[in-house]
């Protein structure tokens, strides 16, 4: 559920740029990040770097769409995906894949540098990479596809559910798995 939280920004995007003028769906999705960062902000809770990074990415869309609102208009959501991907394998290169604060939530501290929990953690990561790279791929303006923008909305939030189902999903397959 957590993970779901954290990727309710993107999921609002998505269908606020679909029912909104993407100015307005900026803002709704920013104020969506805000909301996933609201137990941090009012000291309750620790926010998620995932969703730091989201709300950074968005607010500097929302920025740009007001600086430049012609190129904003056609590559905002690509700046979003681009920063995204780059955070998922930025954070495996590192050594810190971003799936692991949600892991350590779920997992007894001894189990933190477990190697199925390590590797559990890189294999979430690099999905959600990967599933962002796609979604770079398919943000980018309407001349250069085949597909109408409609279906790659439809397509990247498919991706995005998939990617919430693999990400409850594979803990519990690959735990029942020697390694």
């Amino acid at each position: 559920m957590a993970a779901f939280i954290s990727f309710l920004p993107i999921i609002v995007l998505m269908i606020a740029s679909r029912l909104l003028p993407r100015r307005i769906a900026l803002l709704v999705s920013l104020g969506a990040a805000i909301l996933t960062l609201a137990p941090w902000l009012l000291g309750t809770g620790t926010a998620k770097q995932f969703s730091i990074v989201l709300a950074t990415l968005i607010a500097a869309s929302v920025v740009w769409h007001f600086a430049h609102e012609t190129s904003a208009e056609r590559w905002s959501g690509s700046l979003i995906s681009a920063g995204i991907t780059l955070y998922a394998f930025g954070s495996i290169a590192f050594g810190h894949p971003f799936a692991e604060q949600w892991a350590h939530e779920r997992v007894p501290q001894q189990l933190w540098t477990h190697p199925t929990t390590i590797h559990i953690v890189t294999a979430i990561t690099a999905v959600w990479g990967a599933i962002y790279v796609v979604m770079f791929a398919l943000g980018f303006p309407r001349e250069r596809w085949v597909l109408p923008q409609q279906k790659r909305s439809v397509i990247s939030l498919v991706l995005v559910v998939a990617g919430i189902a693999f990400t409850s999903w594979y803990p519990s397959f690959i735990a029942g798995r020697p390694l």
